[in-house]
């Protein structure tokens, strides 16, 4: 088995792989464009239950500054792109604490964020590429498509993921992909997040039946190894999808078997869910590099988590609606919302949480912003002290600036 680690804890580490990519694609920099964007965001945010707790609410303040750059250059034939950024958070009580009660500004801390990408079409047939990215952060829902959880313990995620795509003529596509995917607790405290490493095989075959139409079978399989108690995993997935492309629309509808197995461990039975997606995506004008006049995301799946730390695996039934509007060339309408029910496989536990947000960006200039979002979200549970509801909004102040030249 491949055992190949990446991480970029740092900018210069993914500067490196920049490099890397260079020597490995000989004339992949001629005659080609400069991607060059410093970009900084800065906000405040209010939370009437940070810590999302079914009784005990305390409101808290956040203030955020978050300096980044995008770095890359592009060619007819390659891309190389290095996306890097770092928040500084700081959280500050507005409700008086009582004794031993833990203070918000504890949980000060500075996210990171790298992502890189680089890829080439060797030939008319063959493209290569290599992805890896990295975060440090508090957020939960990063580390699962489908997180139900509300901890805030810090860890490191990375993904490196190698791929090629080989065309067999006009109508047939075999997609090939790597993920070794590393999460990485902080505090290695019982109770506190578990360590665990994932390697993930895909393939894909695509029947192109024109320029509208693709047919995808899509199979992975996969294996989650925990460092503590947590059994760990197999699972292996198969889904057969078709994707249609209208005049602004693409939708997208798949069904498929996904199957787990916990090997090594006989108290634990194997799982399996009839795993399924519908999406239907858009933006007008289609092919703009900027903000587009509207633009819409509906989505409907169903499949199992895979971080399941303590054995806390469920299936997810998840329903998410984004959707945009640009006003008077300025004002960048933003609606969000999303409902997720967690149905958990070893224990009676059932959750349903929903999220809404509405947001408002007005560009001054091309390159500068201010937002302002508000929203809600509640969990329902039928374990006690599962539940909560928490009030948001917040300020921003966003600049982002194309320094590249053409």
């Amino acid at each position: 088995m491949m055992k190949i680690q990446i991480s970029c804890p740092k900018l210069g580490h993914c500067a490196l792989l920049l490099l890397i990519m260079a020597w490995l694609v000989p004339g992949a920099f001629a005659q080609g464009q400069l991607v060059l964007k410093p970009k900084v965001e800065a906000g405040w945010q209010s939370d009437s239950n940070f810590y999302k707790a079914e009784d005990d609410e305390k409101e808290v303040y956040t203030y955020n500054v978050k300096p980044g750059i995008e770095v890359g250059y592009t060619t007819g034939k390659s891309t190389v792109l290095l996306d890097y950024s770092l928040n500084v958070l700081r959280y500050d009580d507005q409700d008086d604490l009582l004794a031993g009660e833990t203070a918000a500004e504890d949980f000060d801390y500075v996210e990171h964020n790298a992502w890189f990408t680089g890829q080439m079409q060797v030939s008319d047939r063959l493209l290569i590429g290599m992805d890896n990215l990295y975060l440090y952060t508090r957020d939960s829902a990063s580390a699962d498509i489908f997180s139900n959880s509300v901890d805030r313990y810090k860890y490191s995620l990375n993904n490196f993921s190698p791929r090629l795509l080989y065309r067999f003529g006009d109508k047939f596509d075999l997609g090939l992909k790597y993920n070794r995917l590393i999460t990485d607790y902080k505090d290695d405290d019982i109770g506190e997040g578990e360590d665990s490493a994932e390697n993930r095989g895909t393939a894909t075959l695509t029947y192109n039946l024109n320029t509208r139409t693709a047919f995808d079978l899509d199979y992975q399989y996969w294996c989650r190894r925990y460092e503590g108690d947590t059994s760990d995993y197999t699972s292996n997935q198969v889904m057969a999808e078709v994707n249609h492309q209208f005049n602004y629309l693409t939708l997208g509808v798949g069904a498929g078997y996904h199957g787990r197995s916990f090997e090594d461990d006989a108290s634990m039975d194997d799982i399996n869910a009839f795993a399924w997606k519908v999406s239907l995506s858009g933006q007008n004008p289609p092919d703009t590099d900027g903000i587009p006049k509207h633009s819409v995301y509906l989505a409907a799946s169903n499949n199992f988590n895979d971080s399941g730390s303590g054995e806390t695996y469920y299936q997810a039934t998840r329903l998410e609606a984004r959707g945009s509007y640009l006003l008077l060339d300025k004002i960048n309408l933003q609606l969000t919302a999303w409902y997720q029910m967690a149905d958990y496989e070893f224990s009676d536990r059932e959750d349903d949480w929903w999220y809404l947000s509405a947001k408002a960006d007005y560009w001054i200039l091309d390159y500068l912003a201010i937002g302002l979002e508000g929203g809600q979200e509640n969990r329902d549970s039928n374990e006690v002290g599962r539940d909560f509801d928490n009030q948001f909004i917040m300020l921003s102040l966003t600049f982002d600036y194309n320094l590249g030249s053409k």
